[in-house]
């Protein structure tokens, strides 16, 4: 495998790149200040910009320091066509050892329902299995949250299981329905 760190993906429409500290306030309200969009998180809520530094402990000196390791995955969703910052996108727990990373992403309300995540979420499987080389992909939501499954089949994922109330968010526990992608499946599609 060949870490690469945040580097700077593109879409048809989105642009994925590393938070700025200037992306604070839009990510804030467009994003996070939604219930809708973090009761499906493990962030504590937060009701204010000041809560997403002191409370999340997000937008820190060491949270965008974190960007200085090579395995660190965390990007901002970016709207080519108007620059808005509306989500983020997140791999997490890169594995060496196992090869395998897990992907978890949020995105505005407003955004919802139009093929956004899907496409990035294409996009940064490209990434982790052309660039990257890990050789399993997977992701999970909650089974009261169907739509973030569809992401996920939409972009070639299959279904794994569900393990019942193996997860807690900001909404309670929750049955956990996994999905993963792996390499071979991947570039064997690619070939066809």
């Amino acid at each position: 495998m060949t870490h690469k760190g945040t580097v700077t993906l593109e879409t048809n429409r989105l642009i994925l790149r590393r938070f700025a500290m200037d992306d604070l306030e839009q990510i804030y309200n467009n994003c996070w200040s939604d219930v809708e969009v973090w009761k499906w998180t493990n962030y504590k809520p937060m009701h204010c910009i000041e809560d997403v530094i002191y409370i999340a402990d997000m937008f820190t000196e060491k949270w965008l320091g974190a960007y200085d390791k090579p395995n660190r995955y965390s990007w901002a969703i970016q709207l080519k066509s108007s620059s808005e910052v509306i989500g983020r996108f997140f791999g997490m727990y890169p594995d060496d050892r196992l090869s395998q990373v897990e992907l978890a992403y949020e995105l505005g309300q407003k955004w919802w329902g139009q093929g956004l995540m899907t496409e990035a979420v294409i996009r940064v499987i490209d990434f982790f299995f052309g660039e990257v080389g890990f050789n399993r992909i997977q992701s999970h939501h909650a089974f009261d949250n169907p739509a973030s499954g569809k992401v996920m089949q939409k972009s070639g994922m299959k279904y794994e299981g569900t393990m019942r109330q193996a997860c807690i968010s900001n909404n309670g526990l929750f049955d956990k329905v996994n999905f993963a992608i792996l390499a071979n499946d991947y570039f064997r599609v690619i070939k066809n």
